[in-house]
């Protein structure tokens, strides 16, 4: 037979688990109350046929790539808003802008940039194409560009 103190802390620890399992609903079923957009302005003309590459963030605190290797496209814009404020939303909103230039068949995004809220964020970015992806990607590790 369980004494008075072992019934207690059994059932202390139910109601810690139940409430454990009710928070982690919660907060999953909040994280997916969320927005998120994208779009670019590329023009139609200089969109490409989407490759199976993933589109490269060539972050703006290393290194650029010369001009001579890419072709601007357009810029893109992505909001991404939560109401849960754990994390920090510029990835998503990052991924976003990756998403849109892989969706208008882009190669890389150049001067990315992100400003974070405690519910949202807003990130820009350019789109751009390599003209030979070969040697710009040998390029980028030749001058240690910092790649995402």
């Amino acid at each position: 037979m369980l004494s008075i103190f072992e019934q207690q802390a059994q059932t202390l620890r139910r109601k810690a688990i139940f409430f454990a399992g009710i928070f982690a609903f919660v907060i999953g079923c909040a994280s997916h109350l969320g927005d998120q957009s994208s779009e670019s302005d590329v023009p139609f003309d200089k969109r490409k046929v989407p490759s199976f590459e993933k589109a490269i963030i060539i972050d703006p605190k290393g290194p650029s790539l010369d001009p001579k290797y890419y072709e601007v496209m357009g810029r893109a814009v992505s909001e991404v808003s939560d109401v849960t404020s754990i994390y920090s939303h510029c990835e998503d909103a990052i991924e976003r802008l990756r998403f849109e230039a892989e969706t208008v068949g882009g190669d890389a995004l150049i001067n990315v940039s992100c400003t974070s809220r405690k519910f949202n964020a807003n990130a820009e970015g350019t789109i751009i194409t390599f003209k030979n992806r070969e040697e710009a990607l040998r390029v980028l590790k030749d001058i240690k560009a910092v790649l995402k």
